[in-house]
């Protein structure tokens, strides 16, 4: 028996246009940005899930998420391991106000948590930083990805891993909104990206997910997820 997991109705209840809805995609702002990031939250559950699970965090790690959205499933992440320090930065204000609001009662075995207003373009933190960073459908809103990963790689540790989730190219291009703003990949071109910012032992993963019900179509979805290390030496 096939899962089918059933949200057109719901991820665009506020009836935006499909340019509105991508510029909201990208930036979420106001009390609508607020309701499309709850409503992200049921198509990105898999796909963020199961970054988090491919990411492995140690105990004591510090983990950088690029684009953490509303935050829902941090406490996820941080229950993966004991001792996280993690830090959440988001291009959107509205988001990073919505992540600090449905984080700051919840019990976390996180050593830190924190989320911060930014950009993948200057990340607001010193060299080797971070053990690891991962960021899930983002990618195709970065404004230069073969300087933007620079960044990345800039503040990562010697041995640090980048996983960057997406949908593939082929997916978007069933999707209407997708003709505004989106930059569209396919493994190799992720790849690609974090070779020319120097990563190393670079490959991708694809998991199969639920079906999808989006705009009337049901779409058989799965996740693409390209990880590289940086150097040691």
């Amino acid at each position: 028996m096939t899962t089918r997991k059933i949200m057109a109705e719901k991820f665009n209840k506020e009836n935006l246009s499909p340019q509105n809805l991508a510029k909201q995609l990208r930036k979420p702002e106001g009390e609508v940005g607020k309701k499309v990031g709850e409503q992200m939250n049921n198509g990105n559950k898999h796909i963020c899930m199961n970054s988090y699970k491919m990411l492995d965090p140690k105990d004591g790690d510090s983990i950088l998420e690029i684009g953490m959205g509303n935050g829902l499933f941090v406490k996820d992440l941080l229950h993966m391991a004991n001792g996280v320090d993690y830090i959440g930065i988001d291009y959107s204000k509205t988001m990073v106000e919505e992540a600090i609001a449905l984080n700051e009662a919840l019990p976390v075995r996180g050593k830190s948590i924190s989320f911060l207003e930014g950009s993948v373009e200057k990340l607001p933190f010193e060299d080797n930083r971070f053990d690891a960073i991962t960021t899930t459908n983002t990618v195709y809103f970065w404004p230069d990805p073969f300087s933007n990963i620079k960044e990345l790689y800039r503040v990562l540790k010697p041995g640090g891993r980048v996983l960057i989730a997406y949908r593939s190219k082929e997916f978007l291009d069933n999707l209407e909104l997708a003709r505004f703003g989106f930059s569209k990949y396919g493994e190799k071109g992720v790849e690609d990206i974090l070779g020319h910012g120097g990563l190393e032992q670079i490959g991708t993963e694809v998991i199969d997910e639920p079906e999808l019900e989006f705009d009337g179509k049901v779409f058989s979805m799965r996740g693409l997820y390209t990880t590289g290390f940086k150097p040691k030496g």
